[in-house]
């Protein structure tokens, strides 16, 4: 991590937010303490992991983690727990959760490749089709003109995954800061924009792939990391760490932007996240929202829930989204009702969602 990002960052657990320092070790391998409740958090592979049960995360997450990290990095008082968690990690066939590598390589292809490099090996004229009339038409096209458009400076992006829409936003914003709670995607961001030298990002990376033609394996396209760096942009103050979206170590009222896209339908109760945003933002800062409302059926019937039966019925997800946004004292300002987002899975599938985007403000 960026030492500087410290200055930003407090403590998860409930009832403590107090500072942090680095305690051990350097910003490619070493331990965060809180200043309050002595809580740690270890630095693995220039990645920060500031969760309230951080031991428990890196088991957890020891596919994504093991990748980046050698096991005898890994802090002594957990290495029998994750090795034996490494043991029992199975090889995914197709994408099983966060960590595993063939979920980052489509979420990367969706980030970063542009319309002509998305129709790379592709027949299809249907699927060309799609491409050409909506890759470039995406969330990320509508954030970056809001940014513009309001003129923020300083952005943080809660579920950022792979960083993209941080290229997106270098020619606005000056201060970029992406959480996500998947290690491998933060990893993948940091390797992308920050080239730590402590750290052997070149090797890991020449294994990277994206889904081509299947029959060559599931990573089947490589990555030209070189070609990748010299194409895209960075804000000036950029870092990526991993936090959990509902209790992000963040210092409360320091941004401009808080941006979260296409995360809430994925959360247990998404009426958590206006009050997340909103506590992030200073006067006058605003809060972007994207999703395609997928929800599951036990969230769907908690939203309803929330509604008076007079309002519930015939209510669409969108206007719930907006509703609880706004009873949280967040003023909708614009609101697109289908934005359209392409996920490109291999050259003979895709997938296309409208994604409800809208703008508010304190």
């Amino acid at each position: 991590m960026q030492l500087s990002t410290l200055e930003r960052l407090q403590c998860p657990i409930p009832d403590c937010g107090e500072s942090l320092k680095l305690a051990q070790g350097d910003r490619h391998f070493g331990m965060l303490a809180c200043t309050g409740c002595s809580a740690e958090y270890p630095i693995l592979a220039g990645v920060a992991i500031v969760v309230p049960d951080a031991e428990g995360y890196i088991i957890v997450h020891v596919k994504g983690i093991s990748k980046w990290v050698r096991d005898d990095q890994i802090p002594k008082s957990i290495r029998k727990a994750y090795l034996a968690a490494k043991k029992a990690v199975e090889k995914e066939h197709i994408e099983e959760d966060l960590e595993s590598d063939r979920v980052n390589a489509l979420y990367f292809m969706t980030h970063y490749l542009n319309t002509k490099d998305a129709q790379v090996g592709v027949e299809s004229p249907e699927i060309k089709e799609i491409i050409v009339k909506n890759w470039d038409r995406g969330p990320f096209s509508v954030v970056q003109k809001w940014i513009e458009e309001t003129g923020s400076k300083k952005a943080v992006e809660l579920g950022c995954g792979v960083g993209g829409l941080a290229d997106r936003l270098a020619g606005t914003v000056q201060e970029y800061l992406g959480v996500d709670s998947s290690f491998a995607s933060i990893a993948l961001a940091r390797a992308i924009y920050i080239n730590d030298r402590g750290i052997n990002e070149e090797a890991i990376m020449a294994e990277q792939g994206i889904p081509a033609d299947l029959l060559q394996g599931p990573l089947s396209r490589k990555i030209n990391l070189k070609q990748l760096r010299e194409r895209i942009r960075a804000p000036k103050n950029i870092d990526f760490i991993v936090g959990d979206l509902e209790t992000p170590p963040l210092k409360k009222g320091h941004y401009d932007a808080s941006i979260v896209l296409n995360a809430i339908d994925m959360m247990g109760d998404p009426a958590v996240l206006p009050r997340v945003q909103k506590s992030l933002i200073r006067p006058g800062g605003i809060v972007i929202q994207s999703a395609p409302y997928i929800w599951h059926e036990q969230v769907a019937a908690q939203l309803r829930k929330k509604l008076t039966p007079s309002k519930s019925k015939d209510v669409t997800s969108a206007q719930v989204i907006e509703y609880i946004y706004s009873k949280n004292g967040l003023k909708i300002e614009k609101s697109l009702p289908h934005v359209p987002w392409v996920f490109f899975k291999h050259l003979r599938q895709i997938e296309i969602y409208s994604v409800h985007a809208f703008l508010s403000r304190i």
